[in-house]
């Protein structure tokens, strides 16, 4: 997502408790591990570091070359392994047919073949769209309106009564001091970096979008779902490609590093560069270069989900921003809580402007909480 302020600016996953779930970028080698199973909850209070479960990186295959689940080329069997017949090399085999029969055999046996390929040419494009297993490849289509308004505009109401879910439901960023100030064209800045496949900045983008919406505005926002063949599959979810964020107190910089999969896990490609800055600051904050990755003006930093996806298991866009309104639904909970640390953290780096959203006691609370003041 490109950050347009004036001036402009240029711009485009991982289970609590470890920073699994997030692919490395182009080029690095994927840190060892197995993810959590699905329905983790959060290490309480931290966040892991050490690059468990990581998908390698996109274009590079897992494991030993082949796609999980797959026997690979050559029907299943060892590669190079030889195969046997039922007679010695060089002996005759037995004749089990006449000449003329074997004559008519073969002239069956061509018909077949031509008709086969008539076949395949007339349907192979209809299969194109269903890929692996039979499952169609996630598609971005334009963000509804109705549901981006009730996620930019959940009420204060909610936001307190939601609060600060405990620490085994909601994992609150990482407070880093000392740290050099991040400034994007001239303002306080957030470096977001994600993987359309990545089910973990699935659930994430929800959260990132409802606090950095009470600072600005998001345009051309696409709806998709991750990856539907990885772990919590096709959780729903925004794409920040080919949108934009306009502000006057920060500028967001999101960049969508990888693409959704395209046939089978594993699939992604790379879908925007990053920048060296981009690049720099995911390597600093993440040395495992996992998704997702959210950098709040180097002070407060996202290196691992905030909350499991699961909890947006079966539901659509539409069904997720229906509940919005309940702050005892689950949904609701989870993303509200994790948008109310973010709006701290963000008001922590515009020097708690506007003071319509930073002076709200949630903010103030969660602040204290993560020990931002």
């Amino acid at each position: 997502m490109s950050a347009v302020q004036a001036g402009g600016g240029k711009g485009s996953g991982q289970k609590p408790g470890g920073t699994a779930g997030g692919r490395p970028p182009t080029g690095t080698k994927s840190s060892s591990g197995t993810r959590p199973a699905t329905g983790t909850k959060p290490t309480s209070g931290t966040r892991a570091g050490n690059g468990a479960g990581r998908r390698p990186a996109p274009g590079t295959k897992p494991g030993s070359g082949t796609k999980p689940g797959s026997g690979g080329k050559g029907g299943g069997g060892k590669a190079g392994a030889a195969r046997t017949s039922g007679y010695k090399p060089g002996a005759k085999p037995p004749q089990r047919f006449s000449a003329s029969t074997m004559a008519f055999v073969a002239v069956g046996v061509v018909v077949v073949i031509v008709v086969a390929f008539v076949i395949v040419k007339v349907t192979g494009n209809k299969s194109a769209s269903n890929n692996s297993n039979g499952i169609t490849a996630a598609v971005n289509v334009p963000a509804q309106a109705s549901v981006v308004k009730a996620v930019t505009s959940v009420p204060a109401s909610v936001a307190d009564a939601v609060g600060l879910p405990p620490t085994t439901t909601v994992v609150p960023p990482t407070v880093k001091s000392g740290q050099p100030p991040l400034t994007i064209n001239g303002k306080p800045g957030a470096i977001f970096i994600g993987g359309e496949f990545c089910p973990f900045c699935a659930a994430e983008r929800w959260a990132i979008i409802m606090a950095f919406s009470k600072f600005g505005t998001f345009s051309n926002l696409k709806e998709t779902t991750s990856s539907p063949w990885d772990t919590d599959p096709s959780t729903p979810t925004f794409s920040f490609y080919g949108s934009s964020y306009t502000s006057p107190y920060i500028t967001l910089d999101a960049v969508e590093h990888a693409s959704n999969d395209h046939d089978g896990v594993g699939t992604s490609t790379e879908l925007v560069p990053l920048t060296k800055q981009e690049a720099n600051l995911w390597q600093t904050y993440d040395q495992s270069s996992g998704f997702p990755f959210l950098d709040i003006g180097n002070k407060a930093l996202v290196t691992s989900p905030s909350y499991v996806p699961t909890v947006l298991a079966g539901l659509d866009q539409s069904d997720v921003a229906s509940k919005l309104t309940n702050p005892k639904d689950p949904v609701t909970i989870s993303i509200v809580g994790t948008a109310n640390y973010l709006t701290a953290s963000i008001c922590a780096v515009t020097g708690q402007k506007p003071a319509s959203v930073c002076s709200a006691s949630i903010v103030g609370k969660a602040a204290k909480a993560m020990g931002l003041k």
